[in-house]
């Protein structure tokens, strides 16, 4: 038997720390690694080692000279402790003094709330305290920053970078025993830590300040974290997200650690599950299964970095895992904005497996970059999008020789229904909707799903008019969590007090599909694309139909109603927070200039403010508007037109 299994299982929890520190000279015995086999990877994901550090150093500066100094300064505040994390604002998370100060990994330091340390991770608890949110510490124990320290010392060749990383490699460490603390409570975050510390190492490559005495604590450490992370799998009540980032985090182990005992039955383990959740959890559309376009990103990078480190490595999967995942990519090409940035269908908490470049949470059009050089494929090769800063230290100079090869894409983006995900997309030149109407994923639980159903999100000639509100919170503010979640805070039709799927009182990480979906269709012509969906729930019936007319570029929004009561009936717009309303027309606030028109035939539009989430645990004010069509049970049309200025 594993002896970590011994541990977690056959001791009781009020024990194991006397009992493990009793038997530590033997766990680590266990697994003991010769500090010859110290650092000799199958496969990196980054090219450092295979290429000179100074080339590649003067590569970035030719290709991106306008972000030298703002990587350098994001690694500076690394440095000096100060993040800003999950709305958090920059905050300086350790004492002041000479040398490094150790920081505090456990605390919300949104709300100054701190857990226990020294508490068996199976006791810790969360959200049972209102503004108290455990996902602020589990952000930052994610590592995410070290790649960024690891990028300035490639720039500058400065080792303050890589004695901030051993110094917090080595303060977490000390502070997060295996098993205790509230960093070891989400098996996800575990598989996150872990890839993200082997991957920064890669950056410190022939640095005197990687010496072997961190190396054997650093390795040490990483199998501690692969050995919790195969017996505490996150199989229940759902394979999801957290699944996925396991195995990923496992896999990552197993590639960059071949001198670990356990390494083969790991990897082994991680393609043969990988292979399924790509099918599991991912339409045949190659939409992500979780009704989220925020859970799509996460799930493309975490399937996307394992392909990339198989294939680095000798190893393949399968042709159904590669065709998918191609799947996702194109998904995106036909979803991202023409500013670049995704619609926030379902939640959002801002979630990534790796980070190479800070970037607006929404931005996902690095992706179309990493998708062009990888498959060689023009088709991702957009006008208004160029090479990516991720790109480049993914594939390094060899990325940037493919990306100038490549043509720019031939012919324009046109519409796209996915329709196993729901979600159809009307495009033509700079004008965009996304519409909604899908089931709520997770296998029917709905764990990130929203009362989205027949909402939409509307940019006209390539800047926002019509968007969704976001997600702001989960399990420190659960009232607003419903809020943001609930069928009023999108852009539908709200029936009295209705919500198109009750919540559950008890889990705000459940929602059942409970609306029945009629139909939904997309259709294009050359001069029209039409959108037309109905969907039932509460013995209400909602007709949409979205067109819009490619020549005049107007846009009609036809919304037919029936209740089996009489009900009130409430049309609502969420406008973006960079657009105000007056006299019937979207102004921009950056320009202050007129951007369409609005008209609700038969009815009057009513103004008022509610919050607008652009990214987790960030709210701003922005304008709603509103048509409040009475009480009636007959069928009842509504249109809508919106004409550009």
């Amino acid at each position: 038997m594993n002896l970590l299994k011994f541990i977690f299982v056959k001791i009781p929890q009020k024990a194991f720390r006397e009992c493990f520190y009793k038997i530590e000279y033997l766990y680590y015995d266990f697994f003991y690694i010769k500090p010859k086999q110290i650092g000799t990877p199958r496969a990196t994901l980054t090219y450092f080692i295979k290429g000179e550090t100074i080339e590649i150093a003067e590569l970035f500066k030719k290709q991106f000279p306008d972000k030298i100094e703002s990587k350098i300064k994001e690694s500076d505040l690394v440095c000096e402790h100060i993040f800003d994390l999950l709305g958090s604002g920059p905050k300086k998370l350790s004492g002041e003094g000479e040398g490094y100060q150790d920081i505090d990994w456990h605390s919300d330091f949104k709300s100054g709330f701190k857990w226990n340390h020294k508490t068996f991770f199976r006791n810790i608890r969360f959200g049972d305290k209102e503004g108290v949110d455990v996902i602020v510490p589990w952000e930052l124990s994610r590592f995410q920053h070290l790649i960024f320290l690891g990028q300035a010392y490639i720039l500058n060749r400065d080792e303050k970078y890589a004695q901030e990383f051993v110094s917090q490699v080595g303060d977490w460490i000390r502070y997060n025993p295996i098993g205790f603390g509230v960093n070891w409570f989400s098996t996800m975050d575990v598989a996150i830590r872990a890839a993200n510390w082997l991957v920064a190492l890669e950056y410190f490559s022939g640095s005197s300040t990687i010496t072997i005495e961190f190396l054997e604590k650093f390795y040490t450490s990483v199998y501690e974290h692969g050995a919790f992370i195969r017996y505490y799998l996150k199989t229940r009540p759902v394979r999801n997200n957290h699944y996925l980032a396991n195995i990923a985090g496992l896999f990552f182990i197993s590639i960059y650690c071949p001198f670990f005992k356990e390494s083969k039955k790991w990897q082994s383990f991680a393609v043969k599950e990988l292979e399924k959740e790509m099918l599991h959890q991912v339409y045949p559309d190659g939409c992500d299964f979780e009704a989220s376009t925020s859970y799509h990103r996460l799930a493309l990078e975490m399937f996307f970095y394992c392909d990339l480190l198989a294939k680095r490595n000798g190893t393949v999967f399968s042709f159904k895992y590669q065709q998918r995942l191609r799947k996702m990519f194109e998904f995106l090409l036909y979803s991202v904005k023409p500013n670049g940035r995704i619609p926030q269908i379902g939640d959002n908490d801002n979630g990534r497996f790796l980070v190479f470049c800070k970037r607006p949470v929404l931005e996902h059009k690095y992706l179309l970059s990493i998708a062009a050089v990888y498959y060689k494929d023009s088709e991702f090769n957009l006008s208004e999008f160029g090479f990516d800063e991720e790109t480049f230290w993914v594939f390094g100079k060899e990325g940037v020789e493919i990306f100038q090869s490549l043509s720019l894409r031939k012919w324009p983006l046109a519409s796209k229904a996915f329709a196993d995900a729901g979600w159809y997309i009307v495009r033509h030149g700079n004008d965009y909707c996304f519409i909604s109407c899908g089931p709520n994923g997770q296998d029917g639980r709905g764990g990130h799903a929203h009362n989205d159903k027949l909402s939409f999100e509307l940019m006209l000639n390539g800047e926002d008019i019509i968007v969704d509100p976001g997600t702001y919170a989960y399990t420190s503010y659960p009232v607003q969590r419903n809020r943001f979640r609930s069928t009023e805070y999108h852009n539908a039709i709200k029936f009295n007090n209705y919500e198109q799927n009750e919540f559950c009182k008890k889990n705000i990480f459940s929602l059942p599909d409970l609306v029945k979906i009629e139909f939904a269709d997309l259709r294009e012509t050359d001069g029209e694309v039409t959108f037309e969906g109905e969907i039932r729930y509460a013995g209400i019936t909602h007709k949409r139909i979205v067109m819009l007319d490619k020549f005049s570029k107007n846009w009609l929004f036809k919304d037919t109603v029936s209740c089996k009561d009489p009900l009130s009936r409430e049309l609502i717009f969420h406008l973006s927070p960079y657009v105000t309303f007056e006299n019937g027309c979207f102004l921009s606030k950056r320009t202050g200039g007129k951007i369409a028109s609005i008209n609700t035939e038969g009815y009057e539009l009513e103004n008022r403010e509610y919050d607008y989430s652009p990214a987790y645990g960030k709210r701003t004010k922005a304008k709603v508007l509103s048509v409040n069509s009475g009480n009636c049970m007959e069928s009842k049309t509504i249109s809508t037109f919106i004409k550009l200025a």
